[in-house]
C-alpha cells in the first residue's frame, strides 16, 4: 500500500510552519531573530519545483495566509510573497531541476529576498517602519542551508514515491 503522497507533502509543509512559529528564547539575542531562514518559503519552492502539477499557486496563498495568521503580520503579506515565489518556481521549475545546488541556492536568495522585500515594502506603506539591511539576512541563510534542505525532501520524495 503506498502512503498518500497529499499527506507527505502537505505533512512536510505544517513541519516548515512549526518550524516558523517556534519561538525563540527570551534570552536569546535579536539577531537570531533576523538570521532565522524562512522554512515554509523553501519547503513551498521545492514542492513548486519537485511537483509542480499538484503544488501551486494555490497552496502557495494558502501556506502564506496560515504564516501571516501564525506570525501576527498583515493578512496576505506572507500570502502574496509566496504566490511569487511559487510564480517563479513554477515558470522555470524544468530549468531549475537542471541547476547545480550552488545555482538553486541563488535563485533560492533571490525569491526569498525579493518577497522580503515585497513585504517590508507593504510594511512601509502600512506601519512606516524605516529600511534596515537585516530584512535580507533571512534570505541568505535560507540559501546557506536549502542544499540540506533539498536534500532531505528529495529523500523523503523518493522514500515514499512522489511523483
Amino acid at each position: 500500500m503506498k502512503f498518500p503522497d497529499t499527506l507527505v507533502i502537505w505533512g512536510t509543509l505544517v513541519l516548515a510552519l512549526l518550524l516558523t512559529a517556534a519561538h525563540l528564547p527570551a534570552a536569546a539575542p535579536e539577531v537570531l531573530a533576523w538570521i532565522r531562514p524562512d522554512w515554509a518559503a523553501m519547503v513551498l519552492l521545492y514542492w513548486v519545483m519537485a511537483v509542480p502539477q499538484r503544488v501551486g499557486m494555490v497552496t502557495a496563498w494558502c501556506l502564506g495566509v496560515l504564516v501571516d495568521s501564525l506570525t501576527g503580520s498583515l493578512l496576505g503579506q506572507h500570502a502574496l510573497g509566496f504566490v511569487i515565489i511559487a510564480f517563479v518556481g513554477l515558470s522555470m521549475y524544468e530549468r531549475l531541476r537542471m541547476y547545480s545546488l550552488l545555482q538553486q541556492a541563488l535563485i533560492v536568495f533571490f525569491t526569498i529576498a525579493l518577497a522580503r522585500l515585497l513585504g517590508f515594502w507593504i510594511d512601509v506603506m502600512v506601519r512606516g517602519v524605516s529600511w534596515t539591511p537585516q530584512i535580507l539576512l533571512s534570505a541568505v541563510t535560507s540559501a546557506m542551508l536549502w542544499p540540506f534542505v533539498f536534500t532531505l525532501l528529495r529523500a523523503l520524495r523518493r522514500r515514499f514515491r512522489i511523483a
